[in-house]
């Protein structure tokens, strides 16, 4: 893993005042410098911290294991944690048949983990095609099915693409009646998604 001292990006802006970045929401472009990307996070939105709790010493330093990224709530408070754009990066995790990374098979084992969570293991993959993400090889898959825990039945929007093996994945989460409005805005945060080098 990786250990971040704060300072912020002097990018995006943290909202509340507390030294830790798991604590408040970020407005703007934010970039991540564990993974190398950066995207703008939509005007009247907010990103949160989405990787494991810092730890604040009496000083006011801060410390943190690596930054994965950001989860967008697409309700105002009270949040709706179910309805939410995810930005994640981490190292992705190999085949087990071909012993090689792939996309194909991240978005697969992807599609799996929803299928757990749905009434009798079934999903509707509604599209799935393949596209460029920051000029990568990149896969977009569009589910729908039926939420055990939540009693509804949801939209995933999910798109993937690997980089010298880390998986940079990009999805919403949504009631299936709010798709079309919740997918314009996941557009515009793919827009604006770029890499950038690894420090």
């Amino acid at each position: 893993f990786v250990i971040i001292l704060c300072p912020f990006s002097r990018e995006a802006q943290p909202t509340g005042k507390n030294s830790c970045p798991d604590t408040h929401g970020w407005t703007g472009r934010y970039r991540n410098y564990s993974y190398g990307f950066s995207v703008v996070i939509p005007s009247g939105l907010e990103g949160f911290w989405n990787s494991a709790a810092c730890v604040s010493d009496p000083h006011g330093a801060c410390t943190c294991m690596s930054d994965h990224g950001r989860i967008i709530p697409l309700s105002h408070e009270p949040y709706e944690p179910e309805r939410h754009i995810e930005i994640y990066a981490g190292s992705a995790i190999e085949d087990e048949d071909l012993s090689v990374l792939s996309v194909t098979g991240t978005v697969d084992r992807y599609l799996d983990s929803i299928r757990e969570r749905s009434r009798e293991h079934q999903i509707e993959v509604r599209k799935r095609t393949k596209l460029l993400l920051a000029g990568l090889s990149a896969e977009r898959a569009i589910s729908r099915y039926y939420d055990l825990k939540l009693k509804r039945w949801m939209i995933e929007d999910s798109i993937v693409c690997l980089r010298g093996g880390i998986e940079y994945h990009l999805y919403l989460r949504t009631y299936e009646e709010k798709y079309d409005q919740d997918r314009a805005v996941l557009e515009r945060l793919v827009a604006s998604f770029t890499l950038k080098p690894r420090k």
